[in-house]
């Protein structure tokens, strides 16, 4: 008779701190705690499911009991170590809270406290998801947790910390155990089915991974279930199908449509998908880790080198904008899927959003004015138009000094300044000053108030550097500007200008009716707009 087959969950199961994958912070303390002796008397395991919490707290129980003596490498081979291995360790008094959470119970287990280890050197009370427990529970187990006698050792684990009385958090030893990365998952699931002997495709280990969430034991009891229905291998196309995924390649088939904007190729691959029985939930998350990864490319070279020349070559005529958009619109339709009256509507309108919206940007790397905006979604909004703060009227006065042609002696001193060689800190300075005459006979300046004790100290700087320039004795004066005047200094008119020019960019750009349309699908109300001037990357 054929022996009964063990998980993989179960016989891959640490037995030894070596044995732990990803916990390496905790591990160390514990192994520090156990060599040195430094022992507290009540341990507590937190973290999500499936990454170690309760297989920790045995090893850490084998380790007190050992007959070879306390230390962070039991024998394994005594008979304390098989028992708790097997789970037969009378010492070890393991309690599921979530089933035992009267009080009556905890005041039960805790009656034989006081009675010295039956076959071992502790006794070790493990209470798993203890946050079930109750308040009276927890009163019930607050003072043996706190002066428990030397012969007794708790060990809490639970997935939910924020449960526990801080009485109680406050008299344990904290380890948090991480959820485990995906490329570490892989990593482990290759080693033990090449210790099993069993083949397998990095894409389907790297699928079941992720599926996994954190959790190397949901990763392993995903691939029994992989090799069960795989016969006897863990093959990528069987995992796909097993765990309701889209393959890669339909999602990026689909970009690629989208970012040609081809709705008849979109809705082809979309019908495709239906026919062969695709979860149209399960199309719209492939989408959206998809976009995802184009996302990240845009930004990071690494990230490049898996894309096909194809999509690269699309990436880089959009803008990350656009990607940027498409992604809140797919979360957006991701949240709200289950009020469309059936999934396939779902899904279309989703493709048809991200078809027609487009972003007022030209392509990446042309030495143009972009106009970027921040939004705030999605929220109730009455119309479009009482939602935009319109930027502030240019002045009157920067108005007329702009329509106004600038004279002749302004243009020759605007040129002269930048010829002088000056400070760049007096250059800034003299910038606030207008030429009511500017050759090489004379340099009249009219200054402004708030700098003119500034320029004032540096006149016979300027006048030292007007005459070298026109190498001659170049009669240097300045006056004062009236508080009133209309007449513009070299910065006041370069502001007026800047501030022309700005305001024509955002007029221009909340006119456009594609940013209504932005605004009226993602309900977003526009907060500010940016004006940011991209050079060219040629």
């Amino acid at each position: 008779m054929a022996g009964v087959y063990q998980a993989l969950a179960r016989r891959w199961r640490p037995q030894s701190f070596a044995d732990f994958v990803g916990q390496d912070t905790v591990v160390k303390s514990l192994r520090h705690a156990l060599d040195s002796g430094r022992l507290h008397h009540a341990f507590l395991f937190t973290g999500t499911r499936g990454v170690g919490k309760t297989t920790l707290a045995r090893l850490l129980a084998k380790c007190l009991n050992c007959e070879r003596g306390v230390s962070s490498e039991p024998c394994g081979e005594c008979s304390a170590c098989k028992s708790i291995a097997a789970g037969s360790f009378v010492d070890l008094l393991e309690v599921d809270a979530a089933s035992r959470t009267r009080v009556d119970e905890t005041r039960e287990l805790l009656d034989n406290v006081q009675y010295a280890a039956s076959s071992g050197r502790y006794k070790v009370y493990l209470i798993d998801e203890v946050h079930m427990l109750s308040t009276h529970s927890f009163n019930a187990l607050l003072k043996t947790l706190e002066e428990p006698p030397e012969h007794v050792k708790f060990l809490l684990a639970t997935t939910d910390p924020q449960k526990i009385p801080a009485t109680i958090l406050s008299r344990c030893i904290q380890f948090h155990l991480r959820r485990l990365d995906a490329p570490l998952i892989v990593q482990r699931l290759r080693q033990i089915l090449a210790a099993e002997e069993v083949e397998a495709a990095d894409a389907g280990l790297e699928a079941l991974a992720q599926a996994a969430d954190g959790s190397l034991r949901d990763a392993l009891s995903l691939t029994d279930q992989a090799i069960a229905q795989g016969a006897g291998r863990v093959d990528a196309d069987t995992v796909t199908v097993m765990l309701g995924l889209c393959p890669q390649d339909v999602a990026a088939n689909f970009l690629v449509a989208l970012l040609q904007r081809d709705s008849a190729q979109v809705f082809a691959l979309l019908r495709e998908q239906m026919a062969l029985g695709q979860d149209a939930a399960a199309l719209l998350d492939a989408l959206i880790e998809e976009l995802h990864r184009l996302s990240l490319a845009q930004w990071l070279p690494e990230q490049q080198r898996a894309l096909t020349p194809q999509i690269e070559g699309l990436l880089r005529r959009e803008s990350p904008m656009l990607l940027q958009s498409w992604y809140h619109l797919l979360l957006s339709a991701r949240r709200d899927f289950a009020l469309y009256p059936n999934p396939r509507m779902a899904i279309e309108m989703a493709l048809l959003r991200l078809l027609a919206f487009l972003l007022p940007e030209g392509p990446k790397g042309e030495g143009k004015t972009v106009v970027t905006r921040e939004v705030d979604a999605p929220r109730p909004r009455q119309t479009a138009k009482a939602d935009l703060v319109l930027p502030p009227p240019i002045p009157e006065q920067a108005n007329e000094r702009l329509s106004r042609p600038a004279t002749v002696p302004q243009q020759a001193w605007e040129e002269l300044l930048s010829k002088l060689s000056l400070s760049p800190s007096l250059q800034e300075f003299l910038r606030h000053s207008r030429a009511l005459r500017c050759d090489q006979d004379a340099l009249h300046l009219a200054l402004d108030p708030a700098y003119e004790s500034l320029m004032r100290k540096d006149e016979a700087t300027l006048r030292a550097a007007v005459q070298a320039y026109w190498q001659g004795a170049t009669e240097v004066q300045m006056t004062v500007l009236e508080a009133d005047s209309a007449v513009g200094t070299l910065a006041q008119e370069a502001s007026a200008r800047e501030q022309a020019r700005r305001a024509a960019i955002e007029a221009e750009a909340m006119a456009d009716p594609r940013l209504q349309e932005f605004q009226e699908t993602l309900q977003a109300r526009l907060l500010r707009v940016e004006i940011l001037d991209r050079v060219s990357n040629s």
